[in-house]
Protein backbone atom coordinates (compact mmCIF):
# COMPACT_ATOMS: atom_id res chain seq x y z
CA UNK A 1 0.00 0.00 0.00
CA UNK A 2 1.28 3.50 -0.80
CA UNK A 3 2.45 5.65 2.08
CA UNK A 4 -0.03 8.23 3.49
CA UNK A 5 2.14 11.06 2.12
CA UNK A 6 2.35 9.58 -1.34
CA UNK A 7 -1.36 8.78 -1.35
CA UNK A 8 -2.18 12.32 -0.21
CA UNK A 9 -0.05 13.78 -3.03
CA UNK A 10 -1.77 11.61 -5.61
CA UNK A 11 -5.20 12.53 -4.27
CA UNK A 12 -4.51 16.25 -4.39
CA UNK A 13 -3.05 16.05 -7.87
CA UNK A 14 -6.14 14.25 -9.16
CA UNK A 15 -8.65 16.48 -7.37
CA UNK A 16 -9.99 18.32 -10.46
CA UNK A 17 -10.82 15.03 -12.21
CA UNK A 18 -12.43 13.59 -9.07
CA UNK A 19 -14.51 16.68 -8.48
CA UNK A 20 -15.73 16.68 -12.05
CA UNK A 21 -16.63 13.02 -11.87
CA UNK A 22 -18.48 13.19 -8.56
CA UNK A 23 -19.80 16.73 -8.61
CA UNK A 24 -19.61 16.83 -4.81
CA UNK A 25 -17.42 15.51 -2.02
CA UNK A 26 -14.06 13.95 -2.63
CA UNK A 27 -13.96 10.14 -2.42
CA UNK A 28 -12.77 8.36 0.68
CA UNK A 29 -12.00 4.87 1.90
CA UNK A 30 -14.09 2.70 4.17
CA UNK A 31 -11.08 1.55 6.18
CA UNK A 32 -8.19 3.75 7.27
CA UNK A 33 -7.82 7.50 7.02
CA UNK A 34 -8.75 9.14 3.75
CA UNK A 35 -6.17 11.74 2.80
CA UNK A 36 -8.34 14.62 1.65
CA UNK A 37 -11.58 16.17 2.93
CA UNK A 38 -14.59 17.28 0.93
CA UNK A 39 -14.33 20.81 -0.44
CA UNK A 40 -17.99 21.30 -1.26
CA UNK A 41 -20.85 21.53 1.19
CA UNK A 42 -23.35 18.69 1.34
CA UNK A 43 -26.73 19.30 -0.23
CA UNK A 44 -28.66 21.85 1.87
CA UNK A 45 -31.51 19.42 2.48
CA UNK A 46 -29.11 16.90 3.98
CA UNK A 47 -27.38 19.46 6.18
CA UNK A 48 -30.67 20.97 7.30
CA UNK A 49 -32.14 17.61 8.24
CA UNK A 50 -29.13 16.78 10.40
CA UNK A 51 -29.18 20.20 12.07
CA UNK A 52 -32.84 19.71 12.92
CA UNK A 53 -31.88 16.51 14.71
CA UNK A 54 -29.58 18.46 17.03
CA UNK A 55 -31.90 18.16 19.99
CA UNK A 56 -31.75 16.84 23.47
CA UNK A 57 -29.01 17.29 25.98
CA UNK A 58 -27.54 15.32 28.78
CA UNK A 59 -27.31 17.13 32.13
CA UNK A 60 -24.16 19.02 32.99
CA UNK A 61 -21.67 16.49 34.28
CA UNK A 62 -19.18 18.11 36.58
CA UNK A 63 -18.25 14.74 38.03
CA UNK A 64 -17.30 13.36 34.62
CA UNK A 65 -15.08 16.35 34.02
CA UNK A 66 -13.60 15.89 37.45
CA UNK A 67 -10.77 17.94 36.94
CA UNK A 68 -7.27 16.96 37.79
CA UNK A 69 -5.22 19.76 39.34
CA UNK A 70 -3.64 22.04 36.77
CA UNK A 71 -0.16 20.88 37.69
CA UNK A 72 -1.12 17.23 37.33
CA UNK A 73 -2.79 17.82 33.97
CA UNK A 74 0.31 19.45 32.55
CA UNK A 75 2.83 17.08 34.06
CA UNK A 76 4.98 14.83 31.92
CA UNK A 77 5.31 11.15 32.73
CA UNK A 78 8.77 10.53 34.13
CA UNK A 79 10.55 7.94 32.05
CA UNK A 80 7.68 7.33 29.62
CA UNK A 81 8.79 5.32 26.64
CA UNK A 82 8.34 6.91 23.20
CA UNK A 83 4.84 6.42 21.85
CA UNK A 84 5.05 3.89 19.05
CA UNK A 85 2.56 3.34 16.24
CA UNK A 86 2.78 1.73 12.82
CA UNK A 87 1.18 4.81 11.27
CA UNK A 88 0.21 8.30 12.47
CA UNK A 89 -3.48 7.32 12.32
CA UNK A 90 -5.01 4.50 14.33
CA UNK A 91 -8.51 3.09 14.62
CA UNK A 92 -9.75 3.22 18.21
CA UNK A 93 -12.49 0.83 19.39
CA UNK A 94 -15.02 2.80 21.46
CA UNK A 95 -17.40 0.95 23.74
CA UNK A 96 -20.99 1.35 22.59
CA UNK A 97 -20.06 3.32 19.48
CA UNK A 98 -18.40 2.85 16.09
CA UNK A 99 -14.62 2.91 15.87
CA UNK A 100 -13.06 6.37 16.14
CA UNK A 101 -10.05 7.62 14.19
CA UNK A 102 -7.09 9.06 16.11
CA UNK A 103 -4.02 10.96 15.01
CA UNK A 104 -1.31 10.00 17.50
CA UNK A 105 1.81 11.97 18.49
CA UNK A 106 4.32 9.39 17.34
CA UNK A 107 7.49 9.40 19.43
CA UNK A 108 6.05 11.45 22.31
CA UNK A 109 7.78 10.82 25.63
CA UNK A 110 5.50 13.09 27.68
CA UNK A 111 1.79 13.69 27.94
CA UNK A 112 0.07 15.41 25.03
CA UNK A 113 -3.26 17.28 25.12
CA UNK A 114 -6.31 15.96 23.28
CA UNK A 115 -8.08 17.75 20.45
CA UNK A 116 -11.60 16.56 19.60
CA UNK A 117 -12.36 17.02 15.89
CA UNK A 118 -16.05 16.54 15.04
CA UNK A 119 -16.95 16.37 11.36
CA UNK A 120 -19.86 17.86 9.45
CA UNK A 121 -22.91 16.17 7.99
CA UNK A 122 -22.23 13.76 5.11
CA UNK A 123 -18.57 13.82 6.11
CA UNK A 124 -15.92 11.45 7.42
CA UNK A 125 -13.77 11.37 10.58
CA UNK A 126 -10.72 10.40 8.53
CA UNK A 127 -10.87 13.73 6.71
CA UNK A 128 -11.07 15.73 9.92
CA UNK A 129 -8.16 13.84 11.43
CA UNK A 130 -6.02 14.40 8.33
CA UNK A 131 -6.61 18.15 8.26
CA UNK A 132 -6.02 18.58 11.98
CA UNK A 133 -2.88 16.44 11.97
CA UNK A 134 -1.56 18.75 9.27
CA UNK A 135 -2.20 21.65 11.67
CA UNK A 136 -0.98 20.28 15.04
CA UNK A 137 1.36 17.47 13.93
CA UNK A 138 2.66 15.42 16.85
CA UNK A 139 1.79 18.14 19.36
CA UNK A 140 -1.51 16.52 20.35
CA UNK A 141 -3.80 13.54 20.05
CA UNK A 142 -6.60 14.24 17.58
CA UNK A 143 -9.69 12.19 18.43
CA UNK A 144 -12.26 12.10 15.62
CA UNK A 145 -15.63 10.58 16.60
CA UNK A 146 -17.36 8.73 13.77
CA UNK A 147 -21.08 9.16 14.45
CA UNK A 148 -23.58 7.13 12.44
CA UNK A 149 -23.47 6.08 8.80
CA UNK A 150 -25.79 7.77 6.32
CA UNK A 151 -28.01 5.48 4.30
CA UNK A 152 -27.57 7.75 1.26
CA UNK A 153 -23.77 7.40 1.17
CA UNK A 154 -22.27 7.35 -2.34
CA UNK A 155 -21.32 3.67 -2.14
CA UNK A 156 -20.39 0.84 0.20
CA UNK A 157 -16.74 1.82 -0.22
CA UNK A 158 -17.43 5.52 0.40
CA UNK A 159 -19.59 5.68 3.53
CA UNK A 160 -20.46 9.13 4.90
CA UNK A 161 -21.47 9.96 8.46
CA UNK A 162 -23.54 12.30 10.58
CA UNK A 163 -24.38 12.72 14.28
CA UNK A 164 -27.80 11.90 15.71
CA UNK A 165 -27.91 14.67 18.33
CA UNK A 166 -25.58 16.71 20.47
CA UNK A 167 -26.46 14.51 23.44
CA UNK A 168 -25.43 11.38 21.58
CA UNK A 169 -22.24 13.01 20.30
CA UNK A 170 -21.41 14.05 23.87
CA UNK A 171 -21.72 10.42 24.98
CA UNK A 172 -19.56 9.26 22.06
CA UNK A 173 -16.86 11.78 22.96
CA UNK A 174 -16.86 10.69 26.61
CA UNK A 175 -16.54 7.04 25.57
CA UNK A 176 -13.82 7.93 23.07
CA UNK A 177 -11.80 9.84 25.65
CA UNK A 178 -12.04 6.90 28.05
CA UNK A 179 -10.86 4.51 25.34
CA UNK A 180 -8.00 6.83 24.33
CA UNK A 181 -6.78 7.18 27.91
CA UNK A 182 -6.94 3.42 28.40
CA UNK A 183 -4.95 2.74 25.24
CA UNK A 184 -2.25 5.39 25.81
CA UNK A 185 -2.22 5.84 29.60
CA UNK A 186 1.31 7.25 29.74
CA UNK A 187 0.85 9.79 26.98
CA UNK A 188 -2.69 11.23 27.12
CA UNK A 189 -2.97 14.43 29.15
CA UNK A 190 -5.86 14.05 31.63
CA UNK A 191 -6.85 17.70 31.57
CA UNK A 192 -9.24 19.72 29.46
CA UNK A 193 -9.58 18.96 25.76
CA UNK A 194 -9.67 21.39 22.86
CA UNK A 195 -12.94 20.99 20.93
CA UNK A 196 -13.09 21.63 17.20
CA UNK A 197 -16.03 21.11 14.90
CA UNK A 198 -16.98 21.79 11.31
CA UNK A 199 -20.53 22.74 10.32
CA UNK A 200 -22.78 20.21 12.10
CA UNK A 201 -19.90 19.34 14.43
CA UNK A 202 -19.61 23.03 15.31
CA UNK A 203 -23.35 23.38 15.87
CA UNK A 204 -23.49 20.41 18.23
CA UNK A 205 -20.20 21.30 19.88
CA UNK A 206 -21.50 24.72 20.90
CA UNK A 207 -24.34 23.08 22.83
CA UNK A 208 -22.01 20.52 24.42
CA UNK A 209 -19.42 23.09 25.46
CA UNK A 210 -22.04 25.38 27.00
CA UNK A 211 -22.80 22.66 29.55
CA UNK A 212 -19.30 21.07 29.69
CA UNK A 213 -17.07 24.14 29.76
CA UNK A 214 -14.71 22.56 32.30
CA UNK A 215 -13.86 19.84 29.79
CA UNK A 216 -13.98 22.08 26.69
CA UNK A 217 -12.92 25.59 27.74
CA UNK A 218 -11.47 26.44 24.30
CA UNK A 219 -13.21 25.89 20.97
CA UNK A 220 -12.56 26.16 17.24
CA UNK A 221 -15.86 26.38 15.36
CA UNK A 222 -15.47 26.23 11.57
CA UNK A 223 -18.35 27.34 9.35
CA UNK A 224 -21.01 26.80 11.99
CA UNK A 225 -22.05 26.97 15.62
CA UNK A 226 -22.37 30.74 15.88
CA UNK A 227 -26.18 30.78 15.99
CA UNK A 228 -26.16 28.68 19.18
CA UNK A 229 -24.47 31.38 21.25
CA UNK A 230 -27.37 33.17 22.86
CA UNK A 231 -26.69 35.42 25.85
CA UNK A 232 -27.81 32.55 28.10
CA UNK A 233 -25.50 29.92 26.57
CA UNK A 234 -22.61 32.40 26.49
CA UNK A 235 -23.10 33.09 30.20
CA UNK A 236 -23.34 29.35 30.98
CA UNK A 237 -20.08 28.74 29.12
CA UNK A 238 -18.35 31.60 30.93
CA UNK A 239 -19.68 30.56 34.35
CA UNK A 240 -18.54 26.98 33.74
CA UNK A 241 -14.96 28.00 32.99
CA UNK A 242 -15.10 28.72 29.26
CA UNK A 243 -12.09 30.72 28.13
CA UNK A 244 -11.77 31.26 24.37
CA UNK A 245 -13.75 30.63 21.18
CA UNK A 246 -12.29 30.90 17.69
CA UNK A 247 -14.76 31.10 14.81
CA UNK A 248 -13.32 30.32 11.38
CA UNK A 249 -15.34 31.35 8.34
CA UNK A 250 -14.91 31.01 4.60
CA UNK A 251 -18.17 32.70 3.60
CA UNK A 252 -19.45 36.22 4.18
CA UNK A 253 -22.68 35.05 5.84
CA UNK A 254 -20.74 32.96 8.33
CA UNK A 255 -18.43 35.87 9.09
CA UNK A 256 -21.27 38.26 9.94
CA UNK A 257 -23.09 35.75 12.16
CA UNK A 258 -19.84 34.73 13.87
CA UNK A 259 -19.00 38.36 14.63
CA UNK A 260 -22.37 38.76 16.38
CA UNK A 261 -21.78 35.57 18.38
CA UNK A 262 -18.28 36.72 19.31
CA UNK A 263 -19.74 39.96 20.66
CA UNK A 264 -22.17 38.01 22.86
CA UNK A 265 -19.35 35.85 24.17
CA UNK A 266 -17.14 38.88 24.84
CA UNK A 267 -19.97 40.47 26.81
CA UNK A 268 -20.23 37.32 28.91
CA UNK A 269 -16.51 37.45 29.68
CA UNK A 270 -15.22 34.89 27.14
CA UNK A 271 -12.48 35.89 24.71
CA UNK A 272 -13.70 35.37 21.15
CA UNK A 273 -12.26 36.00 17.71
CA UNK A 274 -13.36 35.54 14.11
CA UNK A 275 -10.80 34.39 11.53
CA UNK A 276 -11.80 34.87 7.89
CA UNK A 277 -10.21 33.00 5.03
CA UNK A 278 -10.73 34.11 1.47
CA UNK A 279 -14.14 33.20 0.06
CA UNK A 280 -13.81 29.45 -0.35
CA UNK A 281 -17.27 27.96 0.14
CA UNK A 282 -18.44 25.67 2.91
CA UNK A 283 -15.23 23.77 3.63
CA UNK A 284 -12.51 23.23 6.22
CA UNK A 285 -9.48 22.25 4.15
CA UNK A 286 -7.22 24.33 1.90
CA UNK A 287 -7.32 28.07 2.67
CA UNK A 288 -9.67 27.53 5.61
CA UNK A 289 -7.21 25.15 7.27
CA UNK A 290 -4.40 27.63 6.66
CA UNK A 291 -6.40 30.41 8.32
CA UNK A 292 -7.12 28.08 11.23
CA UNK A 293 -3.42 27.33 11.57
CA UNK A 294 -2.56 31.02 11.69
CA UNK A 295 -5.18 31.76 14.36
CA UNK A 296 -4.48 28.74 16.55
CA UNK A 297 -1.66 30.42 18.49
CA UNK A 298 -4.19 32.92 19.84
CA UNK A 299 -6.54 30.14 20.94
CA UNK A 300 -3.94 28.11 22.85
CA UNK A 301 -2.08 31.10 24.29
CA UNK A 302 -1.50 30.60 28.01
CA UNK A 303 -2.01 26.82 27.97
CA UNK A 304 1.45 25.37 28.79
CA UNK A 305 0.56 21.93 27.46
CA UNK A 306 0.69 23.28 23.91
Amino acid sequence: MASPVAFLSLSLASLPLLAAALGCDRPGRSVGPAPAPPSVAPAPAREGAAQAADGGATPAAAARDAAPAAGDAAAAVAGASPLRADAPFVELPVEGFPTAVVSVPVGATARRPVLIASHGNYDRPEWQCQVWRDIVGDGAFVLCPRGVARTDSPSASDVRFTYESNARLEQEIDAGLAALRARFPEHVDPGAALYTGFSLGAIMGSAIAARRAALFPRLVLVEGGHDKWTPATAKAFADGGGQRVLFVCAQAGCGAAAAAAAARLDKAGVLARVARSKEAGHRYDGPVAEETRRALDWLIDGDPRW
